[in-house]
């Protein structure tokens, strides 16, 4: 092989550069100023309406699993909301409520994990398969799912609303490249001209804090 000179190298290495962020903004992993949000500011933001937020559900039982094919009419052959989990789904609804967030659509998993939480926090949800559990399905039906995800977090919500959806990690990984690591965590999405970016997340911890300060008043 022969001697790469290195203005050529240098030139492999900015075009790679260019071509990943390219395709991280295309896929909503950055804000619209390239700078994520978290925290207070970003929950207060909501207030506004016009976003699209992607909860987790809540933390969940580690004793139990979900067997290969569960039932959804029961429970009992899934891994459910711990006693905490549901502690932090109610948090997470007292602290929407006294932060002012309106909430539009509520659309969750069939799974009970998914159901519970929305239920908790918001009091009503509606049920989507494309938000199915993305580990273990086949290949062709994780692309079509991570499709109707991204068309989901590419809908604007009713005006001066928010859209819910309620899920499980690996989908919103599949689908955008976000990862949303912790059961509980809120990671914000903002649609508009026929695509969204992702502007940042509300930690479960966050939310009770916010509940808490709300209790305390």
């Amino acid at each position: 092989m022969g001697r790469i000179e290195p203005k050529t190298l240098l030139f492999c290495l900015v075009s790679s550069l260019v071509i990943a962020l390219g395709s991280s903004a295309v896929s909503g992993q950055e804000s619209p100023s390239g700078q994520i949000v978290r925290g207070r500011p970003l929950a207060e933001a909501l207030r506004g309406g016009g976003y699209v937020v992607y909860f987790r559900h809540a933390a969940t039982d580690a004793a139990q699993v979900d067997t290969d094919k569960p039932d959804f009419a029961r429970c009992e052959t899934q891994r459910n909301l711990s006693g905490d989990g549901r502690r932090v789904a109610r948090d997470i609804g007292v602290a929407v409520k006294a932060l002012g967030i309106r909430v539009d659509k509520v659309v969750t998993s069939p799974y009970c994990r998914t159901v519970e939480t929305a239920q908790l926090a918001f009091g009503r949800h509606e049920v989507s398969p494309m938000l199915y559990f993305a580990v273990g399905i086949e290949k062709e039906e994780r692309a079509r799912q991570s499709q109707k995800l991204r068309e989901m977090l590419s809908t604007p919500p009713a005006a001066n609303s928010n859209t819910i959806l309620v899920g499980h990690n690996a989908n919103l990984k599949e689908a955008t490249g976000v990862w949303p690591k912790k059961e509980g965590d809120a990671h914000v999405f903002r649609p508009g001209a026929g695509g969204f970016v992702y502007v940042g997340d509300v930690t479960a911890e966050e939310w009770v804090r916010f509940a808490g300060a709300a209790a305390a008043r």
